[in-house]
């Protein structure tokens, strides 16, 4: 693959996140993968056996990726004029999680999210303390 030289006279990123990437230029192969298992509680509350993570009790992390085949049956021929790969100005607000931001191109790119997410909110009415009369 050709490399070209990238010039961007202007980005600017507002977040970048985890297992993310920011290409610039052209690229081979671009591989993300991230696994998140996040706990939201309204009160900050920690149990005896917190961290002991049981991958067996959450199927999302088990599943095998689905990937696509490769296509085999397109013949393509580039002729690239210019050596350089020109960018005037890129605005981001966020890249997620395994995601990519390229300028350029790439022969592959995959990316692979899982994230499980729990939230153990209570009613506001809960939350404050017991009244003492």
């Amino acid at each position: 693959m050709l490399k070209r030289i990238p010039r961007i006279r202007m980005i600017k990123f507002n977040s970048l996140g985890i297992a993310s990437v920011f290409q610039a230029g052209d690229t081979n192969e671009i591989d993300m993968s991230i696994r998140v298992f996040a706990v939201q509680r309204s009160l900050a509350t920690f149990y005896y056996n917190e961290g002991s993570f049981n991958r067996k009790e959450y199927p999302i992390f088990q599943q095998q990726v689905l990937r696509q085949l490769p296509e085999t049956s397109v013949q393509s021929a580039f002729c690239h004029e210019m050596p350089a790969i020109f960018v005037r100005n890129v605005k981001i607000q966020g890249v997620s999680a395994a995601s990519v931001f390229h300028a350029g191109s790439a022969s592959v790119v995959r990316g692979d999210a899982r994230i499980k997410h729990i939230r153990q909110i209570q009613s506001p009415r809960s939350q404050s303390p017991a009244k003492s009369i």
